[in-house]
């Protein structure tokens, strides 16, 4: 999200794509909450040319995903996720983790994209020695029930698969 730092401008993936396939004569990607055949499914009916799945591949074998951030992705801390600036400076979805819930979300404080990765980075580092993700960001959307280790032809095979039924 660079446009703008007004959360509330922030439109959900499906409203969204129909807006702006009626606005536009160029293709439409979707993307954005879609993790299942379901979701592919229903941003193509609203005209999308394609999608782009992003959480569903995060423990993939090609993944560079840390260990910690696969446990994350796996347990039950993956069902509470929030929009936060403390990492990068700018909003983005990640699991929410202590320094999520001490700062807050958005953090007036958080220095600006992209200085606040540099600004947290000693912090995150040290955390993670001990085995801790409690200052990374561990990124992931709405939905990481999806989110399975093997192949990423695996994932992709699912999508169609269930896009096909």
């Amino acid at each position: 999200m660079f446009l703008s730092t007004d959360l509330t401008t922030q439109v959900a993936t499906l409203p969204l794509v129909a807006q702006v396939v009626k606005a536009v004569r160029v293709p439409v990607i979707a993307t954005g909450g879609i993790s299942d055949a379901r979701g592919v499914r229903a941003a193509m009916a609203l005209g999308a040319a394609g999608v782009q799945v992003g959480t569903a591949f995060l423990c993939c074998d090609e993944a560079t995903t840390s260990r910690l951030h696969r446990a994350a992705l796996r347990s039950e801390a993956a069902r509470h996720t929030a929009l936060t600036n403390v990492f990068t400076g700018r909003p983005a979805r990640g699991i929410v983790n202590r320094v999520i819930r001490e700062l807050g979300p958005i953090c007036p404080a958080s220095p600006a994209f992209p200085l606040a990765t540099g600004a947290i980075a000693p912090l995150r580092a040290k955390a993670e020695a001990q085995g801790s993700g409690d200052f990374s960001p561990l990124w992931s959307g709405q939905d990481a029930s999806g989110c399975t280790e093997g192949p990423a032809a695996a994932v992709v095979e699912r999508l169609r698969a269930g896009f096909d039924a």
